[in-house]
């Protein structure tokens, strides 16, 4: 099963680390999406921009609505990255990710199961 892994983190976390912190952090979440990968669990991933440099589109007299930056970007930490796993359940899916160097720095991560297609009966 397909599982979304939504990565998380403060800012002041991230800005408190030095360059040669954030370099090393980075280069250990790599290396552990790359064992994840050669064992067959990584779907995709991506790292995201700044919020800042989003826009948030919504349907408004028939057009989109275009506004800069980050839906309810205020109510929870910054949006960092996207990892789609391939896990035999959420038990599974939780445990590859807790091992993951982002949580160590202070991530936070939200693991949800994928759906191939939008159901009618979804939540």
């Amino acid at each position: 099963m397909r599982y979304v892994c939504l990565g998380y983190m403060e800012a002041p976390a991230w800005e408190a680390l030095s360059l040669d912190e954030r370099e090393t952090f980075l280069a250990e979440c790599r290396a552990y999406d790359e064992l994840l990968a050669e064992s067959g669990h990584v779907v995709a991933r991506e790292a995201l921009d700044c919020e800042e440099n989003a826009a948030t589109l919504k349907l408004s007299h028939g057009g989109a609505d275009v506004n800069p930056g980050c839906l309810a970007a205020a109510a929870r930490p910054p949006l960092r990255g996207i990892l789609v796993i391939e896990a035999n359940d959420m038990n599974h899916a939780i445990q590859l990710l807790s091992r993951h160097p982002a949580i160590r720095h202070g991530a936070v991560v939200e693991v949800r199961p994928a759906s191939p297609l939008p159901r009618a009966d979804a939540c």
